[in-house]
């Protein structure tokens, strides 16, 4: 089982992204063969379709199961078509969302949690405030530095 966390840098340290289409990296580990791969984002910087792009390239990646803070339709959909499992809600760094995956207790998402095109600058929610519908101040999740710093144990990595 391959597990893919939207992450802000390359490594197991690394905090999660909130951000599917727009993270920097893919952090893909194997906790079966303790295979650690950071895949970057090439998607991270088009114009538009980041998340169905991004979603595409982790299912030729071998991906089962992705991990990431929040997700819209379109990645989602993609993802899911790929076959690919996705759980939302995910902060702290890419060890703690693998060793929460492995430990049971997330929730496999039941429907996106943004609308379209958040993650790009003036769309969604992320637009100047009195921009039109669906601008002003975006909801944010547990970022960098929101972590406990305790150890969560062998994630069998």
């Amino acid at each position: 089982m391959r597990i893919a966390v939207a992450a802000q840098g390359p490594g197991l340290d690394s905090p999660v992204d909130q951000r599917f289409g727009r993270c920097p990296y893919f952090v893909i580990t194997d906790p079966s063969t303790r295979e650690v791969e950071a895949l970057p984002n090439e998607a991270a910087g088009a114009l538009q379709g980041a998340g169905t792009r991004a979603a595409q390239a982790l299912g030729s990646k071998d991906v089962d199961v992705v991990l990431v803070g929040e997700i819209g339709p379109n990645p989602l959909a993609a993802l899911r078509a790929a076959g690919l499992k996705v759980y939302t809600g995910i902060s702290g760094t890419v060890a703690d969302a693998v060793y929460e995956y492995l430990s049971g207790r997330l929730t496999e998402v039941a429907q996106a949690t943004v609308p379209t095109h958040t993650g790009i600058q003036g769309g969604g929610r992320r637009g100047r405030p009195g921009a039109g519908p669906g601008s002003g101040r975006a909801r944010r999740g547990g970022g960098p530095g929101q972590g406990t710093g305790q150890a969560k144990g062998d994630i069998n990595l």
